[in-house]
Protein backbone atom coordinates (compact mmCIF):
# COMPACT_ATOMS: atom_id res chain seq x y z
CA UNK A 1 0.00 0.00 0.00
CA UNK A 2 2.72 2.05 0.74
CA UNK A 3 3.91 2.60 -2.89
CA UNK A 4 0.79 2.71 -4.08
CA UNK A 5 0.82 5.80 -2.13
CA UNK A 6 4.34 6.98 -3.45
CA UNK A 7 3.42 6.43 -7.16
CA UNK A 8 0.44 8.69 -6.09
CA UNK A 9 2.51 11.54 -4.26
CA UNK A 10 4.94 10.93 -7.54
CA UNK A 11 2.01 12.09 -9.93
CA UNK A 12 1.31 14.61 -7.57
CA UNK A 13 4.56 16.57 -7.41
CA UNK A 14 5.61 15.34 -11.18
CA UNK A 15 2.47 15.84 -13.03
CA UNK A 16 3.81 17.81 -15.88
CA UNK A 17 6.34 15.22 -16.57
CA UNK A 18 4.11 12.52 -16.19
CA UNK A 19 1.77 14.28 -18.88
CA UNK A 20 5.18 15.01 -20.85
CA UNK A 21 5.51 11.40 -20.78
CA UNK A 22 1.83 10.51 -21.78
CA UNK A 23 2.03 12.85 -25.04
CA UNK A 24 5.35 11.42 -26.14
CA UNK A 25 3.79 8.07 -25.64
CA UNK A 26 1.50 8.94 -27.90
CA UNK A 27 3.75 10.62 -30.45
CA UNK A 28 5.40 7.98 -30.84
CA UNK A 29 2.02 5.70 -31.30
CA UNK A 30 0.60 8.15 -33.59
CA UNK A 31 4.47 8.22 -36.11
CA UNK A 32 4.60 4.59 -35.27
CA UNK A 33 0.85 3.26 -36.72
CA UNK A 34 0.63 6.39 -39.06
CA UNK A 35 3.17 7.35 -41.19
CA UNK A 36 5.44 4.93 -40.74
CA UNK A 37 4.08 1.58 -40.19
CA UNK A 38 0.34 2.21 -40.57
CA UNK A 39 -0.05 0.36 -43.89
CA UNK A 40 1.81 -2.70 -42.41
CA UNK A 41 -0.17 -2.11 -39.23
CA UNK A 42 -3.24 -2.79 -41.59
CA UNK A 43 -1.88 -5.38 -43.13
CA UNK A 44 -1.33 -7.47 -40.02
CA UNK A 45 -4.33 -6.67 -38.23
CA UNK A 46 -6.65 -7.26 -42.05
CA UNK A 47 -7.84 -3.98 -41.75
CA UNK A 48 -8.79 -1.97 -45.00
CA UNK A 49 -7.20 1.28 -46.10
CA UNK A 50 -10.58 3.47 -45.09
CA UNK A 51 -11.93 6.28 -46.76
CA UNK A 52 -11.88 9.58 -45.60
CA UNK A 53 -15.42 10.21 -45.04
CA UNK A 54 -15.82 6.40 -43.05
CA UNK A 55 -13.56 7.45 -40.64
CA UNK A 56 -15.11 8.93 -37.61
CA UNK A 57 -13.23 10.22 -34.39
CA UNK A 58 -15.98 8.39 -32.22
CA UNK A 59 -14.47 5.34 -33.32
CA UNK A 60 -11.14 6.06 -32.16
CA UNK A 61 -12.09 6.41 -28.61
CA UNK A 62 -12.37 3.51 -26.45
CA UNK A 63 -8.37 2.69 -28.14
CA UNK A 64 -7.47 5.99 -27.25
CA UNK A 65 -8.74 6.07 -23.75
CA UNK A 66 -7.07 2.36 -23.17
CA UNK A 67 -3.64 3.79 -24.49
CA UNK A 68 -4.21 6.69 -22.33
CA UNK A 69 -4.59 4.76 -19.56
CA UNK A 70 -1.76 2.72 -20.39
CA UNK A 71 0.64 5.42 -20.98
CA UNK A 72 -0.73 7.16 -17.47
CA UNK A 73 0.48 4.23 -15.59
CA UNK A 74 3.32 3.68 -16.99
CA UNK A 75 4.38 6.86 -16.78
CA UNK A 76 3.72 6.92 -13.11
CA UNK A 77 5.27 4.02 -11.87
CA UNK A 78 8.33 4.50 -13.99
CA UNK A 79 8.48 7.42 -13.00
CA UNK A 80 8.41 6.42 -9.14
CA UNK A 81 10.61 3.82 -10.54
CA UNK A 82 13.29 6.02 -11.44
CA UNK A 83 13.37 7.44 -8.11
CA UNK A 84 13.78 4.69 -6.10
CA UNK A 85 17.32 3.98 -7.97
CA UNK A 86 18.15 7.40 -7.96
CA UNK A 87 19.29 7.64 -11.40
CA UNK A 88 22.45 9.03 -12.82
CA UNK A 89 22.40 8.83 -16.28
CA UNK A 90 19.57 8.64 -19.17
CA UNK A 91 20.97 5.35 -20.22
CA UNK A 92 20.22 3.69 -16.75
CA UNK A 93 16.66 5.25 -17.65
CA UNK A 94 16.53 3.15 -20.84
CA UNK A 95 17.87 -0.03 -19.37
CA UNK A 96 15.52 0.10 -16.63
CA UNK A 97 12.68 1.05 -19.29
CA UNK A 98 13.90 -2.46 -21.41
CA UNK A 99 13.71 -4.39 -18.28
CA UNK A 100 10.53 -3.89 -17.43
CA UNK A 101 9.44 -3.74 -21.39
CA UNK A 102 11.00 -7.54 -21.69
CA UNK A 103 8.86 -9.65 -18.76
CA UNK A 104 5.65 -7.31 -19.05
CA UNK A 105 5.11 -6.26 -22.10
CA UNK A 106 7.21 -8.34 -25.07
CA UNK A 107 7.06 -12.29 -23.90
CA UNK A 108 3.05 -11.28 -22.86
CA UNK A 109 2.79 -10.28 -26.74
CA UNK A 110 4.85 -13.30 -27.47
CA UNK A 111 3.04 -15.77 -25.37
CA UNK A 112 -0.86 -13.92 -26.54
CA UNK A 113 0.21 -14.09 -30.29
CA UNK A 114 1.91 -17.69 -30.13
CA UNK A 115 -1.57 -18.81 -29.00
CA UNK A 116 -3.40 -17.10 -31.75
CA UNK A 117 -1.55 -18.22 -34.11
CA UNK A 118 0.00 -14.65 -35.49
CA UNK A 119 3.07 -14.10 -37.42
CA UNK A 120 6.65 -13.51 -35.75
CA UNK A 121 6.28 -10.09 -37.91
CA UNK A 122 3.06 -8.80 -36.04
CA UNK A 123 4.53 -9.77 -32.79
CA UNK A 124 7.82 -7.94 -33.60
CA UNK A 125 5.77 -5.12 -34.86
CA UNK A 126 3.35 -5.02 -32.00
CA UNK A 127 5.92 -5.51 -29.19
CA UNK A 128 9.28 -2.94 -30.77
CA UNK A 129 6.13 -0.50 -30.72
CA UNK A 130 5.81 -1.02 -26.89
CA UNK A 131 9.25 -0.82 -26.57
CA UNK A 132 9.52 2.65 -28.86
CA UNK A 133 6.70 4.27 -26.54
CA UNK A 134 8.43 3.23 -23.11
CA UNK A 135 11.52 4.00 -24.13
CA UNK A 136 10.24 7.83 -25.09
CA UNK A 137 8.33 7.46 -21.83
CA UNK A 138 11.52 6.87 -20.09
CA UNK A 139 13.53 9.35 -21.92
CA UNK A 140 11.11 12.57 -20.87
CA UNK A 141 10.81 11.27 -17.30
CA UNK A 142 14.71 11.41 -16.63
CA UNK A 143 14.68 14.64 -18.47
CA UNK A 144 12.48 16.22 -16.40
CA UNK A 145 13.87 14.91 -13.48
Amino acid sequence: MDHLIAVAQYVQTHWIAVLLAVAASFLVGFLWHGPLFGKHWMKFNNIAEPRKEDIKFSMMIPGISASLVMAFVQAAIMGRAFELVALSNIGDALIIAVILWLPFTALTIVNEYTWAGKSVAHMCFDAFYNLASMLAIAAVLFAMM
